[in-house]
């Protein structure tokens, strides 16, 4: 044998020994180079010693330490995403399409507790059958239904208080949740109308009140507290040949807690009477009035100057505007105020 063919012998075998060894996970004699054959099985074939591959020793050992996201699943080391599907009948069987994808019946994406089989979203722990219903506008506890719980004791304890409405916790128009018990919801109801009264130009209407002795009262809430109730009446100033007994007062005969207080404008919307002294709970405007034991007002009158110890018998026929409010700091409640308005009634 020459030396140029043994050299080419020796140069053969070393390569074969560099190769005979299976550096890969499918172990044995024929290798295939140390690449990872991706966990795919090979119909039962070795790769040269003698060993399957079908996913015994590319899957579930590479997979020990992997990670996938929810709708994934791990093969040969590697994440894969879950079957698409429109409907479980495209799944294989024991799958259930949720999310578009075919998932495994007793897989838990969402680690919840309630495997696939079973949960309506796997995309949010918080749903899924037995959870309890919420006020979200979301079928919360997979019963096919929508905020189908007790109105009250869904929002028991929302900041909102109230009753479920439209997927939010609160109250209709007009209605509020005082005193935040889920057994009445809503139980308080403004008092006048929140869209009735709200300014001097929108007064409530009371009528006139005659001098010779009429009353009118009325009641409210003042709710939504920082609301304004307005009222308007017309004190009409009888013609006096002797003495006017015009005397109008305005007073607030109810007041719970003292929470309310009021202004007073007369003639018009402009500055409040007394505007010094602030709110107010009683008010007069009257033209019976003394000095004393001396009557210094029109009583006695006459009905044209001239005549000596009397005073002229006016028209003092006025418009008065009333504000009612809730006094700064006051507890705020469903209680009403009473609100009487006279004229010709009391004697100064």
């Amino acid at each position: 044998m020459s030396l140029l063919r043994l050299a080419l012998l020796v140069l053969s075998a070393s390569s074969l020994a560099a190769c005979g060894g299976d550096d890969g996970p499918g172990g044995g004699g024929g290798g295939d180079g140390g690449r990872r054959d991706s966990g795919r099985a090979d119909g039962g074939r070795t790769d040269g010693g003698g060993t399957s591959d079908a996913g015994t020793d590319a899957g579930a050992d590479l997979c020990g330490d992997v990670e996938c996201e929810p709708f994934e699943f791990c093969t040969a080391g590697e994440c894969r995403a879950y079957m698409g599907c429109v409907s479980t009948s495209m799944c294989p069987a024991g799958h259930v399409c949720l999310h578009r994808f075919c998932l495994p019946e007793d897989s838990d994406p969402d680690e919840d507790g309630v495997p696939a089989g079973e949960d309506c979203d796997e995309t949010d722990p918080t749903r899924h059958p037995g959870a309890p219903e919420v006020c979200n506008g979301v079928d919360d506890d997979c019963n096919e239904m929508v905020d189908d719980g007790d109105p009250s004791e869904m929002c028991a304890m929302d900041p909102s208080g109230g009753v479920c409405m439209e997927g939010r916790c609160g109250c209709p128009d007009g209605t509020y949740d005082l005193d935040r018990d889920t057994s009445n919801g809503c139980e308080c109801t403004a008092m006048p109308a929140t869209n009735v009264g709200s300014g001097c130009s929108m007064a409530i209407d009371l009528g006139d009140l005659s001098d010779v002795g009429q009353t009118v009262t009325v009641s409210g809430n003042v709710l939504p507290d920082d609301r304004e109730v307005w009222y308007r009446f017309r004190g009409l100033d009888g013609a006096d040949t002797t003495c006017d007994n015009y005397h109008v007062r305005v007073q607030l005969t109810d007041n719970p807690g003292d929470a309310f207080g009021f202004e007073v404008h007369r003639g018009a919307c402009g500055t409040a009477e007394c505007a010094g002294m602030g709110l107010m709970s009683d008010y007069r405007w009257a033209t019976d009035f003394y000095d004393g034991a001396t009557a210094t007002g029109e009583c006695p009158c006459v009905p044209s100057p001239g005549t000596a110890g009397n005073n002229v018998c006016d028209d003092d026929t006025t418009e008065y505007f009333v504000r009612v409010v809730r006094r700064p700091g006051s507890t705020v409640s469903c209680d009403a105020y009473t609100l009487e308005v006279t004229n010709g009634v009391y004697d100064s």
